[in-house]
């Protein structure tokens, strides 16, 4: 080999090795550049036990791949924790309900639960309340789309004032139960039904015997518009209530009702009526000792606004001082609801009295 042959390549050797030093050093460059305006963390966040803080502007959001977030459809059986860390006061009531108990294998969404029970509000003319369990223990009077729930209980009311809970009812809602375990993977539990039918028969016989209405009746000098009836009950302090017009106690709670012809004060579809009815529906009205004074005082005050004439619940024209026996009887029966566990406006009282 000539010594022209070995300078060329002692030349390439050297180029090459100053090649490799340049990409060293701009390697090195840049890494001490990323260094002075990206520290590094004393500790690994990995490791770390404190939360790693991100800047919310910078978050980034993984394809969804067309899949809406709020469809309940495509919610997956993930337990949630509970929107509100405390238990709900209100409980299925013992004395008036017949209760299903469902158990699912795994944590349920609201949202799916509560679309599923929709159609399960009624069996027959009995109606029907729902309670749950979170995931995390909680209970639930009202269940919420947000949470996922473990257990829910099915409550049947035992009697109404279209009679006690009977065979076919309480099939129905058994029938009810069995397709949500189906769909929800659930087991389920059911008290014996000849001895539920046979409290139903019992509380049917008791709330019999303490249901009380009193009417009163304003006689209209012939048909009147509806529109302008209603115009006037509101400025005597009448409110919608539901389907109804109600004399409420400063609570919001109805005292008596107010009946447009023969339907509740919202249901009238003719252009007038010929009468107007106060009812006091005793056992769904909060106690009084002048309940029916209070009803009369105000019937009397409509009957000057509407020119109408005022009669009891048998077409008589009601007597000066009638209400202090009246009140007198239902003071007696307040008291005897109260004696039976069934207090006059109560939630009990307004499950068994519907």
């Amino acid at each position: 080999m000539s010594n022209l042959q070995l300078s060329l390549i002692a030349l390439g050797v050297v180029l090459i090795l100053l090649v490799l030093l340049f990409n060293w050093w701009q390697e090195q460059r840049v890494q001490n550049k990323m260094r002075n305006r990206f520290p590094e963390p004393e500790q690994d966040p990995l490791l770390s036990a404190e939360p790693i803080h991100t800047h919310t502007g910078s978050l980034r959001e993984e394809p969804a791949f067309g899949l809406p977030d709020e469809d309940p459809a495509f919610e997956t059986d993930v337990a949630v924790a509970s929107i509100k860390q405390a238990h709900d006061e209100e409980t299925v009531d013992e004395v008036c309900e017949g209760v299903i108990d469902l158990h699912f294998a795994s944590a349920v969404p609201g949202a799916r639960l509560l679309a599923q029970i929709q159609s399960y509000r009624q069996a027959g003319s009995k109606s029907i309340r729902y309670f749950a369990e979170t995931a995390d223990g909680y209970h639930r009077a009202r269940l919420n789309p947000n949470e996922s729930y473990t257990s829910l209980q099915m409550a049947v009311v035992l009697a109404n004032r279209q009679g006690p809970l009977n065979e076919i009812e309480w099939s129905q809602a058994l029938v009810m139960a069995d397709k949500l375990a189906h769909v929800f993977d659930a087991s389920t539990e059911s008290p014996n039904a000849d001895a539920l039918l046979k409290r139903a028969q019992s509380l049917d016989e008791l709330c019999a015997n303490l249901d009380t209405q009193v009417g009163l009746t304003l006689k209209l000098q012939g048909t009147q518009p509806v529109a302008a009836i209603v115009d006037i009950i509101r400025r005597m302090s009448f409110v919608e209530y539901g389907n109804d017009f109600a004399w409420c106690n400063e609570d919001g709670v109805p005292r008596f009702l107010l009946l447009l012809g023969n339907e509740p004060g919202q249901g009238v579809r003719s252009a007038g009526v010929d009468h107007i009815g106060l009812l006091l529906d005793v056992p769904r009205s909060p106690a009084d000792e002048h309940s029916f004074g209070r009803m009369l005082g105000v019937a009397k005050e409509l009957a000057v606004a509407l020119k109408a004439q005022l009669v009891d619940d048998s077409g008589r024209p009601v007597m000066d001082g009638a209400e202090v026996a009246i009140d007198r009887k239902l003071v007696e029966l307040y008291d005897e609801l109260d004696k039976q566990g069934i207090p006059a406006g109560s939630s009990r009282a307004l499950l068994v009295f519907s």
